[in-house]
């Protein structure tokens, strides 16, 4: 197919398209003269990926690129995985005074939950930490290491079940492709599930209550 007609099947307008090939985030198309060029499948599929991305996940050209990289990690689908979810987190915050200490206590944790594989050098250890870390600058809750023990066992339940989700019926990138899906979407439908949940509850418990 044309450019024009990639462009009509995937919603994706031409000048975005473009945009993408030059970023090296689509692959070349084949050239059959120097005035037409032919795309398939691959970039109908790849274009889909990326407009979830970009629309729904909000990740960055850069945060992309890496993702496309990501497809080209050798190893296992786990090291795959990996490398995808470094590509998908935040880059975590410069370290404050307390980092040392919700470092020591982020670690402590993920060894509590029973994640022994997650890597020593996994950016969301520093993440965790500098949430922590923030978290600890107001008078809010989790004052306490224990009060996190609820968003860990919650935590660990809805990822046990997307893993156990996936279809490996599917090649490496299918299942890349799945994985990344699943974390930007299902990120965005839990915190707008949480969202109403808490004005359902909050108006249970504060509906009446008004302190002028």
């Amino acid at each position: 197919m044309r450019i024009s007609e990639l462009s009509e099947q995937t919603g994706v307008p031409v000048p975005t398209i473009k945009y993408y090939l030059r970023e090296g985030l689509l692959p070349e198309g084949d050239k059959r003269t120097p005035r037409l060029t032919e795309y398939d499948d691959r970039h109908v599929r790849r274009l889909g990926l990326l407009r979830i991305l970009r629309e729904v996940g909000d990740v960055p050209v850069e945060g992309l690129k890496r993702l496309v990289a990501a497809a080209e990690t050798r190893g296992t689908v786990h090291d795959l995985f990996a490398v995808a979810a470094d590509a998908l987190v935040p880059i975590p915050p410069p370290p404050g005074p307390g980092r040392e200490q919700t470092r020591a206590m982020a670690d402590a944790i993920i060894a509590q939950a029973g994640w022994d594989k997650v890597r020593a050098e996994s950016p969301d250890r520093d993440n965790l930490a500098a949430t922590l870390e923030l978290v600890g600058s107001f008078d809010t809750h989790p004052r306490d290491p224990s009060e996190i023990a609820p968003y860990v066992a919650m935590a660990d339940q809805l990822a046990r079940q997307e893993i156990a989700h996936l279809d490996d019926r599917k090649d490496r990138v299918g299942l890349l492709e799945e994985m990344i899906v699943g974390q930007v979407v299902f990120a965005t439908v839990l915190t707008t599930l949480r969202r109403l949940a808490e004005e359902h509850h909050s108006h249970a418990r504060f509906g009446e209550d008004r302190r002028d």
